[in-house]
């Protein structure tokens, strides 16, 4: 009897230390997605709704304090929003010293395995305009918050992709409407973006060439001369290394790209 006492309070103090572990672990987590996760305004400044022209669709587009946001990090050069998920970030620039530093560093350049969304240091020169510029971010669940780009890999399914299209890309002084055009999921060991084209025929042939091995299409008519890749890690095929790559492009009947005057910016602020 002394015996089963003694094992069942040795299993009971081994339970309450996993425990007690686990909700630490926790709390770390949720400081790293809480900082990977910042508000567009975090002064809660309300949000702004374009409407665009082209079809009388209405885009919600948040309003983004980038006075504030360039303070916190030069390095933010954008926002990404996609409604209907939890894909709503800023996006930083990499660069060639450390094109990986936001893989786990958030925009506060502060350590986290969460890291950031950015735009591939090889889009540097052209930024958004790059004629694959390409937006990278990791991909995790924690509970029932989805984190950075979590999202992504659920494109592989037609019916999701087909109800979550647009993509809302805005910096300080545009907003584009993306359109989602086919999601490829590649083994992690394989080539994710390409960056590099020699001409349009070279282009047009990458993308083509993309949209035919794609797990997942919508659009087999677009033939854009620029796009941007949302790229990720995910779990669909290869359950321990691949890549889901979600490719957009300006849906020119829908969307009109909106110059945003520098008056209207709204004002920083402090930190909180």
């Amino acid at each position: 009897m002394g015996n089963h006492n003694r094992k069942s309070r040795a299993a009971f103090a081994a339970a309450a230390v996993f425990l007690a572990v686990a909700a630490i672990l926790f709390g770390v987590l949720l400081h790293f997605y809480r900082d990977a996760s910042p508000s567009p305004s975090p002064n809660g400044t309300p949000q702004e709704t374009a409407t665009e022209s082209a079809g009388g669709r209405e885009s919600e587009f948040p309003t983004v304090d980038w006075d504030y946001w360039k303070s916190v990090n030069g390095d933010v050069i954008g926002w990404i929003t996609v409604p209907g998920t939890d894909i709503n970030h800023p996006i930083l620039q990499a660069h060639a010293s450390d094109p990986d530093y936001y893989l786990h560093h958030d925009i506060y350049r502060n350590y986290n395995p969460l890291g950031a969304l950015y735009l591939d240091a090889e889009c540097e020169k052209e930024g958004f305009q790059s004629p694959n510029a390409v937006i990278l971010g990791h991909s995790l669940t924690l509970g029932n918050a989805v984190t950075c780009f979590g999202n992504i890999q659920r494109y592989s399914d037609k019916s999701f992709a087909s109800e979550h299209q647009t993509v809302l890309i805005q910096t300080p002084n545009t907003k584009m409407r993306y359109t989602v055009r086919f999601a490829n999921i590649v083994k992690g060991w394989e080539p994710t973006k390409r960056t590099v084209f020699a001409g349009d025929s070279d282009f047009r042939n990458w993308y083509d060439s993309s949209r035919e091995s794609a797990a997942m299409v919508l659009d087999t008519d677009s033939e854009p001369n620029q796009v941007i890749s949302l790229v990720s890690c995910s779990y669909n095929f290869w359950k321990q290394n691949e890549r889901t790559v979600v490719t957009t492009s300006i849906d020119q009947k829908q969307a009109q790209t909106e110059t945003v005057s520098t008056e209207s910016r709204q004002t920083g602020s402090g930190a909180e």
